[in-house]
């Protein structure tokens, strides 16, 4: 998908560049370049994988144990671990 930044009228070439940079980071394509730029072999990819589940899993453990948690919180993590809990 490209990244299409509108130039107005007075607009600078420098406030183009930060429409840009905020657009590119914003859709993800910035990380996606530097996690190709080496290879990963893929039993390293699901190994980080289920690491970071594992993470995930604990720490929505401790914040639904913990009191005065936001409700979007816990719900921002079950979404991240998705079926898996």
């Amino acid at each position: 998908m490209p990244i299409i930044i509108q130039a107005g009228q007075r607009s600078s070439t420098n406030d183009l560049i930060r429409k840009f940079k905020k657009a590119a980071f914003a859709s993800n394509v910035v990380q996606i370049v530097r996690d190709r730029h080496y290879f990963t072999k893929p039993a390293r990819e699901r190994a980080l994988k289920k690491i970071e589940f594992n993470r995930l899993r604990k720490r929505l453990h401790s914040i639904k144990r913990a009191k005065n948690t936001s409700i979007s919180s816990v719900l921002h993590l079950v979404k991240r671990l998705g079926t898996r809990t």
